[in-house]
This record gives structure tokens, C-alpha cells and sequence, in this order.
């Protein structure tokens, strides 16, 4: 069985490192992102759905934080799953979606908890991830005076 935590963490290496494309070959064609409960989950989820959203949207979150960076609080993998509680540092500097719209770049640091629950396939690629991030805390944080 391949080693499961280092393949999460190599996926959050290439996120710190700037390098998201690099998590292209570590994921199935079919790979499904579903963030915040989902597409179903009205406007707070969202799902990415095969490789090319994926990275997509990896790609579009590095617009919003381009010098974020991953750090790791806690990674637990049982078989083939994995759930790791992580947060995200860096500076707001591209537009972000926000319930009234686009919140502007703010020049701010910020500070985002994350949560996902990941399950790979039996050659360690990621087949499901459910992304779970504190929208209210990243809209304080961006929006406070």
C-alpha cells in the first residue's frame, strides 16, 4: 500500500511551494473536490470535478493567496483515507468571491483553519477529497476594519 500521509503532505508541499501543477500526476483522471459540502451545498460549496478543475482550482486559490502556505496540525490515515486539520497563511492580493461579490484585494494576512477528508485508490491517487474551510473566520478576517 503506498504511503498515504506522504502523499498528502507532498500535496501541500507543491501548494506552499507554488507548484500546484506538480499535483497533477497524483490524482485520478476522475478525481472529485468537494468543497464545503459541495455544489449542492448552495453558495458556500463548490465541486470540481477530473484532474483539470482540480488544478484549476488549486491554481485559482494561489491567485487569491500567492504566497500561501499549508501547515499541519494533525494527519490521520486509516487504509486508503486520510483527514488531516490544517491551516493557511498568507496575503490577500487577488480577488476573492464573497456573498455580496468580489472582495478586492486587501493586502491582508490571513490566517484560514482547514479540514479534508481524502480517499485515494490502491495506487495513492486521490480519488475524493471533501475540503472543509471556515468561510465565516476568511470573510471577518478580509472584511473587518
Amino acid at each position: 500500500m503506498p504511503d498515504i500521509a506522504a502523499i498528502v503532505r507532498q500535496f501541500h508541499t507543491n501548494y506552499s511551494n507554488q507548484e500546484v501543477e506538480k499535483s497533477a500526476p497524483l490524482v485520478t483522471d476522475d478525481v472529485i473536490a468537494d468543497i464545503n459540502g459541495g455544489a449542492g451545498n448552495g453558495v458556500n460549496g463548490l465541486t470540481f470535478r477530473g484532474r483539470d478543475e482540480f488544478i484549476a482550482w488549486l491554481q485559482h486559490d494561489k491567485i487569491m493567496f500567492p504566497d500561501g502556505k499549508l501547515v499541519h496540525e494533525d494527519l490521520l490515515v486509516s487504509g486508503n483515507m486520510a483527514a488531516i486539520r490544517f491551516y493557511m497563511e498568507g496575503t490577500h492580493l487577488g480577488p476573492v468571491p464573497g456573498p455580496d461579490g468580489i472582495i478586492e484585494p486587501t493586502g491582508r494576512r490571513v490566517h484560514l483553519e482547514v479540514t479534508e477528508f481524502s480517499t485515494f485508490d490502491d495506487e495513492g491517487k486521490l480519488v475524493h477529497v471533501h475540503t472543509l474551510y471556515n468561510t465565516i473566520g476568511l470573510l471577518q478576517q478580509l472584511t473587518s476594519k
